[in-house]
């Protein structure tokens, strides 16, 4: 039996017909042998497979591999060694000098005091430890978090902050527990890319104040930039020049290794140094401009951060009812919940996709329960927002970090959360003469390679449609706001979804039998489902008219169809009544018993034709010379799955 392409019914781009071949799944030979159909074998054991023993609920839910599930400290704890502890040392004292200049640069992008970056960032390295299923992913404040917190607490006490870390935790938590973190599947890549480079952008231009060393109550991308015009004379040259110089700084410091190599370098331990400068380019800056500014204090040039509370923070609950200087009035926790109500999906959702993104990036060959790193995260926020923190994720650069400075598990963040409270306990008094101009820079340096322009040239070359939602959710979360970009990337991608849903490819096909006998083939290639039958039905019409006739069998081919629901089962009835009349006869090949099932129970009674056969063989003797009329079934029992001729006729 030979077919040839002679249509297709989609816009979409038209992939090879594979040829018949006897070991073709779903094609147009028989099956693989082994592989059941209805006329291979009508005998399915549905029996149920015997049980364990119930040894009561306690043991089963306590049982050694729910409990790795859960604590995947259990699987890594036994086998750890002196060696695995040398390499998580190190790395959690390079993770280290990495969170404390960010964790205090991200709090001012988050519109709070610095301090509160680093009240970020002690608990998530401990809570991962007990929690965390690979070794490599560290928690604490991230640039996104940050920029999303700011939009809700922006001229707000920071109790608003700790408070919607608080929910953001039961939020998260609730996700990981029921294992939702399908709805961020339905956020594509390209929405991804668009939304996190317009928000990297954002965040630069919230830190341009602070870079040039003027001041003004504006935040946003457009604010900005409006403000900063209004605002021009006012630069501070003494806070530009140094926002400048630590920007070359730290471009440089971060492509350090791969100059090196460049120049030639090839010593191991010289490539291993080079690399540790570079990892603590960061630190480096925030040390040596501080130093220079205690020395020259109060002589010095440059705008500071000022007084910062010392120590480490009080253990308290997160606040249920806040005063709000800016209206004289305290807010009780109806109240803010209903003021950010749409921050906490928001963030909830956030998490759960950086979480799975952190996984696919960092877990390699191990196998991660997506669901269970989402819960860790989730309870992170829940224990750090008991020490004044905002809410916090798991960090993409700082997790490059920890995973190439030779990190071999979750315990190396023990030592980058002690590093942290070593700071707040005795290093907050010399935190006073942080210049503003060098978190500033620190900032821009870390998120400005989070714009993902390299993203478009093969969406060109490739999928010029997703163009669309990427430049549509950069632009809308630019221009109007996260909320909105958020919201325009997550509709986007839905009704693209329900568009390729709605549009079907309809492949026809022209077909001969051996004996020379023609029949027009029309191939579907996905399942029926009611925003698709009206499509799939024109174009089955269509072909029909123009290419079968009333000796000109068309035949169905529905071995892709692995689902239907009754809408698209009446179009498929009222289609096939519609050919009656016209005198053609339907054969539906290769549809299974479910779907055929569905058919049957809404063509009851409509007076409807069509035959059904599973196998090429019943095929081609069904075009030689079968015939309508010859059978009629007219009671629908399961039996009636087996049948080769179905007539609904009344």
């Amino acid at each position: 039996m030979r077919t040839t392409l002679i249509h297709s019914g989609s816009s979409a781009s038209l992939s090879s017909l594979a040829p018949p071949s006897s070991t073709q799944i779903g094609g147009y030979g028989d099956r693989i042998s082994g592989l059941p159909s209805i006329e291979q074998s009508g005998e399915y054991d549905f029996t149920p497979q015997p049980k364990e023993e119930n040894t009561g609920w306690l043991k089963h839910k306590f049982r050694k591999s729910n409990l790795e599930r859960v604590f995947p400290i259990l699987i890594w704890g036994p086998k750890y060694t002196r060696q695995k502890a040398m390499a998580d040392l190190i790395a959690g004292v390079t993770v280290g000098l990495t969170v404390l200049p960010q964790g205090l640069a991200y709090a001012t992008v988050a519109g709070l005091p610095p301090i509160y970056g680093l009240y970020s960032s002690f608990v998530g390295p401990f809570v991962y430890i007990l929690f965390g299923g690979t070794k490599a992913i560290t928690i604490g404040p991230t640039a996104i978090q940050s920029i999303l917190t700011n939009k809700y607490t922006f001229g707000k006490p920071p109790e608003y902050a700790v408070f919607l870390c608080a929910v953001t935790a039961v939020v998260t938590m609730i996700m990981g527990v029921f294992k939702m973190g399908f709805i961020a599947n339905y956020i594509s890549s390209p929405v991804i890319s668009g939304f996190t480079s317009s928000v990297a952008i954002t965040i630069v231009a919230t830190q341009i104040k602070a870079l040039l060393g003027i001041h003004f109550d504006r935040e946003g991308f457009l604010p900005t930039v409006l403000g900063l015009a209004d605002h021009i004379e006012e630069v501070k040259v003494p806070d530009a020049l140094l926002s400048l110089g630590c920007c070359i700084f730290l471009l440089i410091m971060k492509f350090l290794t791969k100059i090196t190599q460049t120049c030639g370098v090839t010593n191991k331990k010289f490539l291993k140094f080079f690399w540790f400068i570079s990892t603590s380019r960061s630190a480096i800056v925030i040390f040596a401009t501080t130093i220079y500014v205690g020395l020259n204090y109060p002589d010095q040039p440059f705008s500071i951060v000022g007084k910062i509370p010392p120590g480490i923070p009080a253990f308290k609950p997160p606040p249920v009812t806040i005063y709000d200087p800016a209206d004289n009035r305290t807010h009780n926790f109806l109240d803010i919940l209903q003021e950010e109500a749409s921050a906490l999906l928001r963030n909830g959702s956030y998490n759960d996709s950086e979480g799975k993104y952190l996984i696919s990036a960092f877990a390699g060959s191990s196998r991660v329960d997506s669901n269970t790193e989402v819960l860790c995260i989730g309870i992170s926020n829940a224990i750090s927002c008991f020490f004044s923190s905002y809410s916090i994720g798991g960090s993409f650069s700082r997790t490059t970090v920890n995973s190439f400075s030779g990190v071999e598990s979750p315990l190396g963040g023990l030592y980058t959360g002690i590093m942290v409270l070593l700071a707040l306990q005795f290093l907050t008094p010399y935190f006073f003469f942080i210049p503003k101009a060098s978190l500033a820079a620190v900032i821009t340096c870390s998120v400005i390679f989070m714009v993902d322009p390299w993203i478009i040239l093969p969406l060109w070359r490739s999928k010029r449609m997703d163009l669309v939602p990427f430049f549509l959710t950069f632009f809308v979360t630019l221009l109007l706001g996260l909320e909105f970009g958020i919201g325009i990337g997550l509709i986007s991608s839905t009704l693209y979804l329900l568009y390729y849903s709605a549009r079907p490819r309809v492949q026809i096909l022209q077909g001969e039998t051996s004996s020379g006998r023609g029949f027009c083939l029309i191939v579907l290639d996905r399942s029926l489902t009611f925003p698709s039958v009206d499509y799939s039905t024109y174009e089955i019409s269509k072909a029909s008219s123009r290419y079968a006739n009333q000796r000109t069998p068309i035949v169905i081919d529905c071995h892709h169809i692995q689902f239907a629901d009754f809408t698209a089962a009446e179009g498929i009835r009222d289609m096939v009544l519609r050919l009656n009349e016209n005198g053609y006869k339907i054969i539906f090949y290769k549809m299974k018993p479910s779907i055929l099932k569905i058919l049957i129970g809404v063509m009851h009674n409509s007076g409807a034709k069509f035959i059904h056969c599973e196998t090429e063989r019943k095929l081609e003797q069904l075009i030689e010379g079968y015939s309508f009329g010859k059978s009629t079934s007219t009671i629908f029992t399961e039996d009636d799955l087996k049948n080769e001729h179905i007539s609904m006729t009344t």
